[in-house]
């Protein structure tokens, strides 16, 4: 009989559960899966405790595998090692994701970590399960890293490779039921992956470090395939997309999307992430079936509004190509998430240009941001501040200009989004940031609605909310409509029911 695999996801926000599939443990689950190892994944939408789960599993599994994104997933992976250590001193604690794959070594200083798989973890993973069990080592697995005596060992990192004879993903390995969500594009919405990696080369994105600038993508007929089994087997009516690039291949889209239409697929995709520059260009075709196969969004990396910005990050596009694209989505009905950065270091500057340069991408950014939220009122905006990943091209830019790296994993947990990081953004801008993005353009989109109603079970509390929705809603309106971000007490009232409310 093979051995047992635990897999743990922790939880990426302090505020609320995740409710969504881990989607990163079903992925990598898959050779294991297919080869017959007895899978147990953790979650804290899976479990009441996972930590405790995690103390019991421990004691008869080989392995405990954790993905961690930059963030508190950290605290929580690190928790869990520990946890799994003290209840099996034998077990092997590996880790995988984007941060252990940027900064692999570092992840290995903890105690409790025995391997890191940097980039594409399916295979890595089922082969390093497969060397444990035999007793063997690793020198010959790709983008595996491990400890051994003190000693840090890496291997060659391993290429994106081609995914069409990849076992299906392993859905059964979860509670479906606890995992379906409601959004505004479906009342049991999943999680899926179709694709993996991205071939253009944003300075601040790791793909370009960890996939290598690199694309792979699952055929056509396997992805329909797919969204049938999902569509006929868990009764999903949405799909909530994760390939960091779907449109890479306009051809392949295309034929998906032809494909829904059909098969009379009523399952609706939402959430595809594309670039302004290349759907501004792209024929009626695609947009025409867009519009047919009754897709909801699309995730668009607008990035700023400044020319200066999108050139220092090369982002190899025009503002005008966000402006064209976004014309395009209202023509066609589409609904867009645009993602901007602000604080982007540049060289040659000082900390006091720096700032004032971020004063200004924040400007131009609402400025851009005004015009394509008047566009739809489903469109949404989102306003991140620039965090430095170790291996990013801009990344040793930003050290230059004198962001401190933390010098154990334990210091990356508190890395967040909306927080100050770097010496040239000040905490006023922080925090006008983490307002604009987290509490504005929530109320902003006219979808916020539908999906947080659909979340709340219990009436009284549902009719409580829909009444707090409509007074922050009308208040975030007349602070866009006039930009008046001071005096936030709104906003404060907002956070603190947001850390009391584990519903949405």
């Amino acid at each position: 009989m093979k051995s047992s695999i635990l897999l743990f996801n922790p939880r990426p926000d302090p505020y609320y559960k995740p409710v969504d599939l881990p989607l990163s443990l079903i992925c990598v689950s898959r050779f294991l899966d297919k080869d017959g190892y007895p899978i147990k994944i953790i979650a804290e939408n899976l479990y009441s405790d996972p930590y405790q789960e995690i103390r019991e599993s421990a004691k008869d599994s080989l392995v405990l595998g954790i993905s961690a994104m930059t963030g508190l997933q950290i605290q929580g992976g690190l928790k869990a090692s520990q946890i799994a250590k003290e209840a099996n001193k034998d077990i092997k604690i590996i880790w995988g994701g984007w941060h252990p794959s940027v900064h692999p070594n570092q992840v290995l200083e903890s105690p409790y970590i025995d391997i890191v798989i940097k980039g594409q973890g399916a295979r890595a993973l089922h082969d390093v399960v497969e060397r444990i069990e035999a007793g063997e080592n690793y020198k010959d697995i790709p983008g595996v890293i491990w400890k051994e005596n003190g000693e840090i060992y890496t291997n060659p990192d391993r290429s994106l490779e081609p995914i069409d004879d990849w076992p299906p993903l392993p859905y059964h390995l979860v509670d479906i039921e606890k995992c379906v969500m409601v959004t505004e594009f479906g009342t049991r919405t999943i999680n899926y992956v179709s694709s993996y990696g991205c071939p253009y080369r944003c300075s601040f994105c790791s793909e370009v470090t960890v996939n290598n600038r690199s694309w792979v993508g699952l055929n056509p007929e396997a992805v329909l395939d797919d969204l049938e089994k999902l569509q006929n087997q868990y009764n999903v009516n949405g799909v909530n997309l994760y390939d960091s690039l779907f449109f890479v291949n306009v051809k392949r889209a295309k034929a998906i999307l032809k494909g829904i239409i059909e098969r009379g697929l009523t399952i609706r995709l939402g959430n595809l992430d594309g670039r302004a520059k290349q759907l501004a260009e792209a024929d009626d075709e695609l947009w025409e079936l867009l519009r047919e196969s009754r897709t909801y969004s699309i995730l668009c990396g607008a990035e700023s509004g400044d020319q200066e910005s999108l050139d220092a990050i090369d982002k190899d596009m025009d503002v005008e190509d966000n402006y064209k694209f976004a014309e395009k989505c209202r023509q066609y009905g589409v609904k867009v998430i645009f993602s901007t950065l602000v604080g982007i270091p540049m060289q040659n500057r000082t900390h006091q240009e720096l700032t004032q340069k971020t004063n200004s991408q924040i400007d131009a950014t609402i400025e851009m941001l005004d015009k394509f939220l008047s566009y739809d009122s489903r469109n949404r905006g989102q306003m991140f501040i620039y965090m430095p990943y170790p291996g990013t091209p801009l990344y040793d830019t930003a050290v230059e200009l004198g962001f401190q790296e933390p010098k154990k994993l334990e210091g990356w947990a508190h890395m967040k989004l909306y927080d100050k990081q770097t010496p040239w953004v000040t905490s006023k801008q922080a925090k006008l940031v983490s307002m604009i993005s987290s509490y504005i353009f929530m109320f902003l989109d006219s979808d916020t609605i539908v999906w947080a109603k659909g979340r709340i079970e219990n009436p009284i509390k549902k009719l409580f909310f829909v009444s707090a929705y409509n007074i922050f809603a009308e208040i975030a309106k007349f602070r866009w409509k006039y930009k008046l971000f001071g005096f936030p007490l709104d906003y404060q009232l907002f956070l603190f029911a947001k850390r009391n409310n584990k519903t949405i």
